[in-house]
């Protein structure tokens, strides 16, 4: 007595089943010379056989090429969209076509020829883009000159905790002495993602907040930190319409407090980069 094989109807495995024999039987006729074809320019709607062995190999090798064609896997992993490419100004690239991509200038040379690319038409910044050696670096600095950036600096006190809990918060930067300290916890939340919050680390806790203040003032103080996630550091130097001396001694302090270093860049507002000699 013969096997018997049951299939469910409707499975997939019917399915399956129910294409190998029409391919078996389209195969059959081929062999048996009832595979035909409509040709044009017979009248009547006639039909020719082709019953040639190239075809049926030709046939034959199609159909088992679709066999081992992988089904691709459909991926559930979102497409990235790419960034539209910035089309810079004929200005700006007249500009950088001043500079040598391949050469690194000397810091004298570099402050020269950063003057003759600025594109501001104010009194641009002069900034440092720099990769450092290691991550996690916190440097503070009292440059030789001016930074050209005026701080907006508060003192924790009464009036200044009052302003902070009605929403007016008019300052870049909040000295506290460590008595005050537990008067501004309770503005954590407010003012720690803004950076403001009082630490020991960032120098912001000191015996004498008033004193410190008015030296910050004087706009020679410095913050240079990594990135949180990257060993880079991007700050400033002064303006550009300071003397090349006073920039110079500015970005010479910068890059001997954070020594060693891999890379400087050196750029002013809206100007190209320029690399600079370590």
């Amino acid at each position: 007595m013969g096997k018997k094989r049951i299939t469910v109807i409707g499975s997939p495995e019917e399915q399956d089943i129910k294409s190998k024999r029409a391919t078996k039987l389209e195969q059959k006729k081929i062999r048996e010379g009832k595979m035909t074809a409509k040709a044009p320019g017979l009248p009547g709607g006639q039909r020719i056989v082709d019953t040639s062995e190239e075809s049926l190999r030709e046939y034959e090798e199609i159909q088992k090429r679709l066999a081992a064609t992988p089904v691709p896997e459909s991926t559930d992993t979102p497409i990235t969209p790419r960034r539209p490419v910035r089309i810079r100004s004929k200005t700006y690239q007249k500009a950088k076509s001043q500079i040598n991509p391949d050469q690194i200038y000397p810091l004298p040379e570099a402050l020269k020829l950063l003057r003759q690319v600025s594109l501001a038409k104010f009194d641009g910044t002069v900034e440092l883009h720099l990769t450092a050696k290691n991550k996690g670096i916190f440097r503070t600095l009292d440059l030789p000159f001016s930074s050209g950036k005026i701080r907006r600096i508060a003192v924790a006190d009464d009036k200044t905790i009052t302003n902070i809990a009605a929403g007016n918060i008019d300052f870049d930067l909040l000295l506290a002495s460590p008595d005050q300290m537990p008067n501004l916890v309770k503005f954590a939340k407010v003012l720690g993602p803004r950076g403001l919050m009082p630490n020991p680390k960032t120098g912001t806790i000191v015996a004498d907040p008033a004193t410190t203040a008015t030296k910050l003032a004087a706009g020679n103080s410095l913050t240079l930190k990594t990135e949180k996630d990257a060993p880079v550091i991007h700050t400033i130097a002064g303006k550009l319409s300071q003397p090349d001396a006073e920039l110079e001694a500015n970005i010479q302090a910068i890059l001997t407090t954070l020594s060693p270093l891999s890379k400087a860049v050196l750029k002013s507002t809206m100007s190209p980069a320029i690399k600079l000699q370590l």
